[in-house]
C-alpha cells in the first residue's frame, strides 16, 4: 500500500512539475528540457541520463502550444527560424552522440554552468539593438546552439532567446521565434536519446499532462506583459536557478 501511495505521489509530482515547466516555457521561450532536467534531479532524484533525455519529447508538446499563441500574435520570425535550423539539426545530432562518452554528473555540471553563463550575459548585456554583420554568424550560432542542445539534452530555446535579443530582435519576438525553433529542431535529439535509452516514457507522459495547460497560460502572460519586465524577469530567474543547481550538483 505504501508503495502504491508513493507511486501516486511520484506521478502527481511529475504533473505539477510539468505545469511549472510549461508555464516557464511559454513565458520565456524555451522548450522546457533545460529547466526540467535540474528539477527532476533536485526534487525526484531521477538518474542523470533519464533526467536529461526524458523531458525532451515534452518539448514538442509545450512548444507547439506556445508557438501557436505567439504566431497568432505575429511574434514569430519564421525566416530566422529556418536559417538557424539549417545548422542546429546537424549540431544537435553530434552533441547527442557525444553524451554516450561523457559521465552523467559532468553533464549535469555542464548544464548548470551553461545556464549560469547565459543568464549573466543576458542580464549584463546592454538593451541597445545591434545588427548581425553577415548571415554566416546566424549559421555559426545555429551550429553551436545545436551542439549544446544535443550535448545537454535541451531543445536549445533557452540559448536561442537571449542570443536573438543580443542580436537585436525584440524580446517577445525572440521568445516566439525560439519556441518555433525548438518545435522544429528538437526531433533529432529526441531520436538519438531514445536510441541511447535515455528516455523514461512514464516520466515523459506525466510531464506532458502538466505542460499542456502550463505552456498555454505562460504564453498568454508574456504576450500581455511589458517586454522590459519580461526580459528582466527572464534574466533574474535563470541566474538564480542555475546558481542553485550548480551548487546542488557540486556538493550532493
Amino acid at each position: 500500500m505504501n508503495g502504491e501511495k508513493l507511486d501516486i505521489v511520484y506521478l502527481l509530482s511529475l504533473v505539477i512539475l510539468g505545469v511549472f515547466i510549461g508555464l516557464l516555457s511559454g513565458m520565456f521561450g524555451f522548450g522546457g528540457s533545460s529547466i526540467s532536467t535540474p528539477l527532476l534531479r533536485i526534487f525526484l532524484n531521477v538518474p542523470p541520463y533519464l533526467a536529461l533525455g526524458s523531458p525532451l519529447p515534452m518539448t514538442l508538446f509545450s512548444s507547439s502550444i506556445a508557438t501557436y499563441n505567439y504566431n497568432k500574435s505575429g511574434e514569430v520570425d519564421w525566416q530566422t527560424t529556418l536559417k538557424l535550423l539549417v545548422t542546429i539539426i546537424p549540431g544537435s545530432v553530434i552533441g547527442a552522440y557525444l553524451t554516450a562518452y561523457i559521465p552523467g554528473k559532468i553533464l549535469m555540471i555542464l548544464t548548470a554552468i551553461f545556464l549560469l553563463y547565459i543568464s549573466i550575459r543576458f542580464v549584463m548585456e546592454s538593451s541597445e539593438k545591434r545588427e548581425v554583420k553577415g548571415k554566416i554568424w546566424i549559421y555559426i550560432s545555429g551550429f553551436i546552439i545545436g551542439l549544446l542542445s544535443g550535448l545537454l539534452a535541451n531543445g536549445g530555446g533557452i540559448l536561442v532567446t537571449p542570443v536573438l535579443v543580443l542580436l537585436g530582435m525584440a524580446m517577445k519576438r525572440a521568445i516566439g521565434t525560439s519556441l518555433a525553433l525548438v518545435l522544429l529542431g528538437t526531433i533529432p535529439s529526441i531520436l538519438i536519446h531514445w536510441y541511447l535509452g535515455h528516455i523514461d516514457w512514464i516520466i515523459t507522459a506525466f510531464l506532458i499532462i502538466g505542460a499542456f495547460p502550463g505552456s498555454y497560460i505562460g504564453a498568454r502572460i508574456t504576450i500581455s506583459t511589458d517586454s522590459k519586465k519580461v526580459k528582466k524577469g527572464y534574466g533574474i530567474f535563470l541566474m538564480a536557478f542555475s546558481a542553485f543547481f550548480l551548487i546542488f550538483e557540486l556538493f550532493r
